[in-house]
């Protein structure tokens, strides 16, 4: 039997970065992404075998776009440590306020146990956190920075500039009327626009220095 085109693979990838956020791997069926995707359910189990398989192709596409993208703002020579680091800070912002509904169902398929959202998240997750880390300590060494230890530093860091908007994809999921006291039409610019992930980005670095 000769191989079904690669368009059908595309399409059930396309419709899997579609349903993700909705559903996170826990609630994503291979019927659901077949009739997402306009194909054959058989085709589903044809290209991919299992739904750990698919959700685990799907999550590292996502994941390797934003890595290249964030390398790329985080080089260039002739750029202080601390400049690469509040680029690296505001790439990572923009990539969980862009993909903040698939966070949130992340970290509720990792609660609840779900072994591909955990070795995905340990597999990933150091990649970037490294990069941060190893700007901090640049920074720490040039006394741009407090020296601190490093896990305190990247805390305060992620809290000031990520959680925000991580909170305020919660306060989306759970259907909440209000966030941080405004309504979420009037949180989102607040809390998730370019130019208060940029300057949050800013505070936080300028408190550390």
């Amino acid at each position: 039997m000769s191989r079904p085109s690669r368009n059908t693979d595309k399409l059930l990838l396309k419709a899997g970065r579609k349903l993700l956020p909705e559903t996170g791997i826990c609630g994503l069926s291979q019927r659901r992404v077949s009739a997402e995707a306009g194909v054959n359910p058989g085709m589903f189990y044809f290209n991919f075998k299992t739904k750990q398989k698919f959700a685990q192709l799907v999550l590292q596409d996502i994941y390797e776009e934003f890595f290249k993208n964030f390398t790329v703002e985080v080089c260039g020579e002739n750029v202080s440590p601390q400049e690469r680091l509040r680029r690296a800070l505001v790439a990572l912002a923009r990539f969980v306020r862009d993909n903040r509904k698939l966070f949130v169902m992340m970290i509720h398929d990792v609660i609840e146990g779900d072994a591909e959202a955990i070795r995905f998240s340990g597999d990933n997750l150091p990649r970037h956190l490294q990069v941060i880390a190893g700007l901090i300590h640049e920074c720490q060494k040039r006394g741009v920075l407090k020296e601190m230890p490093l896990p305190c530093a990247m805390s305060f860091l992620a809290g000031s500039v990520i959680m925000p908007i991580i909170a305020l994809g919660l306060t989306e999921k759970a259907s909440a009327r209000k966030a941080f006291a405004v309504t979420l039409k009037q949180a989102e610019p607040l809390l998730a626009s370019d130019a208060m992930i940029e300057a949050r980005a800013e505070l936080a670095l300028k408190a550390l220095s």
